[in-house]
């Protein structure tokens, strides 16, 4: 699952087993965790990816909340797909059952639009796999938890036992997601919240360059995504 970031970052992904050893961490990865993830300690490393395996980022996303709006608005018509103006509709009629203010409701309905058009971008791409939709945008969490658990292995803050203990967990919860049925889903995902939580439009390198990365992950028979199933998944 961190295969993105590792890729990314031009690092090993699959050496946690001995902290200390295998893949040893590089000046340029210490300060990323520091910049990009405010990890600077064997605390501040458990606690943010401890954070990061539950999904408590995402949970509080605006974007996460359109796209939960969305679901329901599926699951009461009976419907496989909800166009964009009615999906804008649900969003306002969530947002004054609920007495959001109207800061609160325009500010997801932005979001319901923007993931619309990167789902579409997705789409035309042919990395949303046809008749699926974003359901949760998870996988980003996921990507950057896998990514801090073999980081904080190769920094000395966790013991084995704590890394298989975290592997196993974002396994578990990744399995859980009955939307990511292949690693394509997952990577459409974790490429939508990219965008969606970072970027403008999917024209913009929070977009191009994780595509980019998930083209090659899932096209490149090398890959570890062409070689070993999505957690739960045969």
């Amino acid at each position: 699952m961190s295969a993105p970031v590792a890729a990314k970052l031009g690092l090993h992904w699959n050496s946690p087993e001995v902290p200390g050893g295998g893949v040893q961490v590089t000046v340029e990865e210490k300060l990323h965790l520091a910049r990009e993830w405010q990890v600077n300690s064997a605390d501040s490393w458990l606690h943010v990816t401890d954070g990061l395996i539950r999904g408590e980022r995402i949970r509080s996303k605006p974007a996460e909340t359109a796209l939960d709006i969305r679901d329901e608005e599926l699951e009461k018509r009976g419907s496989a797909y909800l166009d964009l103006d009615d999906w804008v509709a649900a969003v306002y009629a969530h947002g004054e059952r609920s007495g959001w203010t109207e800061e609160n409701t325009d500010l997801v309905v932005r979001l319901a639009v923007k993931s619309y058009y990167v789902e579409e971008q997705l789409a035309n791409d042919g990395l949303l796999p046809p008749g699926e939709r974003l359901v949760t945008m998870f996988a980003h969490d996921l990507v950057s938890a896998a990514y801090l658990v073999h980081a904080g292995a190769r920094m000395g803050f966790a013991d084995p036992n704590t890394v298989s203990q975290m592997i196993n967990a974002l396994g578990h919860n990744a399995s859980g997601i009955t939307s990511y049925r292949t690693w394509a889903s997952f990577g459409a995902a974790y490429v939508a919240a990219s965008s969606v939580l970072f970027g403008g439009y999917p024209t913009d390198s929070h977009y191009v360059e994780p595509a980019h990365t998930v083209k090659a992950l899932l096209a490149n028979p090398m890959s570890p995504w062409a070689n070993i199933p999505f957690p739960g998944r045969n």
